[in-house]
């Protein structure tokens, strides 16, 4: 951005003035340069992201914004203005000037909540200090269930199940442009007392652990069948040795334990990535919860949890008469 070059008259010994604002107020040039440096001056900036996995309505978001202006009360802000920003899927985008406007956001709309962003900026004079300092606070909140619908629609089915375990880690961001660090911290501090009082769904340390570990379900299953499978066709040796079998036993000794082999294999493999996919494909709630759209996408994430625990019940009993199967393939000789 260039300088203002400062003008200290015009020619006939006035100073060089300039109009401003909608009321076109006439300020002198040296005034606009110092309120402008004073905007745009070098700040430092502090950043803190949570992950609980939070339930959001409107009622919160506006606990939050009561927090920010309680906060505010106890200094002494001499300029202030706030901005928040309703992201919905497929990029399509919401901003108001004030949170009195956010209060007649359309709850009836059908297109789900992505994201809420709400930003205020404050000119706070600090006390015993006569300068203004400028902060700026932004604070994200996010939707993982509309997240996580947003990018299975755009991802391959095979990738599906596996981002539900890594989109939008993060469900809150909080940033803060500051000049003085201790106020800066009390916007963070009104933030964290915020997420503490949410509604939240419970972690699950284990399905994380789970999670770590499901990409090597299928390549067990598979050494689990084929040891299975091997234990038995080696107990079955003794058997068929001890009658002096002919050419015709012994061929479909290795028919039926090698066809076996490949088939119960194959199926046990397929059985682990259906497991897996159910593991990496447990959906844990936390929502913003907005509009009609989001009501209706919450009601469809916990119908897909109780389909998600049938699948992985049903994969494991069928993997279980895999086991019994293969105990049995003596029978076929």
């Amino acid at each position: 951005m260039g300088a203002i070059i400062e003008q200290p008259d015009n020619g006939d010994g006035r100073l060089e003035v300039i109009k401003v604002g909608d009321s076109e107020t006439q300020v002198s040039l040296k005034v606009y340069q110092d309120i402008y440096h004073q905007v745009t001056g070098r700040t430092e900036q502090i950043r803190k992201r949570y992950s609980d996995n939070l339930l959001v309505e409107f009622a919160e978001i506006e606990q939050l914004h009561f927090k920010i202006g309680q906060l505010c009360s106890v200094h002494k802000v001499v300029a202030g203005n706030e901005v928040i920003s309703v992201f919905h899927d497929k990029e399509r985008k919401e901003q108001f000037t004030s949170f009195e406007r956010f209060r007649l956001y359309n709850s009836n709309a059908v297109s789900p909540t992505v994201s809420v962003v709400l930003k205020y900026n404050f000119s706070i004079v600090p006390a015993g200090l006569q300068k203004p300092q400028e902060y700026a606070v932004s604070i994200r909140i996010t939707s993982r269930v509309a997240m996580l619908q947003q990018i299975e629609q755009e991802a391959p089915p095979f990738m599906r199940g596996r981002l539900a375990g890594l989109v939008a880690t993060n469900t809150v961001e909080v940033t803060v442009d500051y000049a003085d660090y201790v106020i800066a911290r009390g916007f963070l501090e009104a933030v964290d007392e915020w997420i503490r009082g949410c509604k939240k769904t419970p972690a699950k340390p284990w399905l994380n652990i789970c999670r770590g570990w499901s990409h090597t379900v299928p390549g067990l299953a598979k050494v689990a069948a084929a040891s299975l499978l091997t234990w038995f066709a080696f107990q079955a040796i003794p058997s068929i040795l001890s009658e002096s079998p002919s050419f015709e036993v012994l061929a479909r000794f290795l028919v039926v334990y090698g066809g076996g082999a490949f088939i119960i294999v194959t199926l046990a493999a397929a059985v682990g990535g259906l497991i897996e996919d159910a593991i990496d494909g447990y959906p844990i709630l936390s929502y913003l919860k907005l509009n009609k759209g989001d009501c209706n996408l919450v009601d469809e994430f916990k119908q897909r949890k109780v389909l998600i625990i049938i699948k992985f019940l049903a994969s494991a009993v069928f993997a279980v008469g895999l086991g019994i199967l293969s105990t049995k393939l003596e029978k076929l000789m």
